[in-house]
């Protein structure tokens, strides 16, 4: 699925750094590399939800959308799951995702 994702966000022309683990992507967290970091609840090393709160320590204003079994959640401050804002149910269309995305680039 991390090979979908990023030759679809590069198709739209975002910068992208596809990683295979939490402590992986720790060494990409410096401000002003990404404006959103994508990550699941379980990886391996660092847990999506330890990387979330580390990435916004590390990077303040960085936007997390946070990727699970069965939805995605946005994220917000501290990168707590917030389960009022709007939820997309596995499966979802990678084009969906990237409105997604866009939306939260947008806000």
């Amino acid at each position: 699925m991390r090979g979908y994702i990023a030759r679809l966000l590069l198709r739209q022309g975002h910068n992208v750094s596809p990683v295979c683990n939490g402590r992986e992507a720790r060494s990409h967290l410096v401000p002003g590399a990404f404006e959103i970091l994508l990550t699941q609840d379980r990886m391996a090393q660092v847990d999506g939800p330890e990387l979330a709160r580390r990435a916004g320590a590390a990077v303040p204003g960085l936007r997390t959308l946070f990727l699970q079994g069965f939805s995605v959640l946005p994220l917000k401050e501290g990168a707590r799951p917030v389960l009022d804002e709007e939820v997309l149910e596995a499966p979802f269309h990678l084009n969906r995702l990237a409105i997604e995305i866009d939306n939260l680039l947008a806000a």
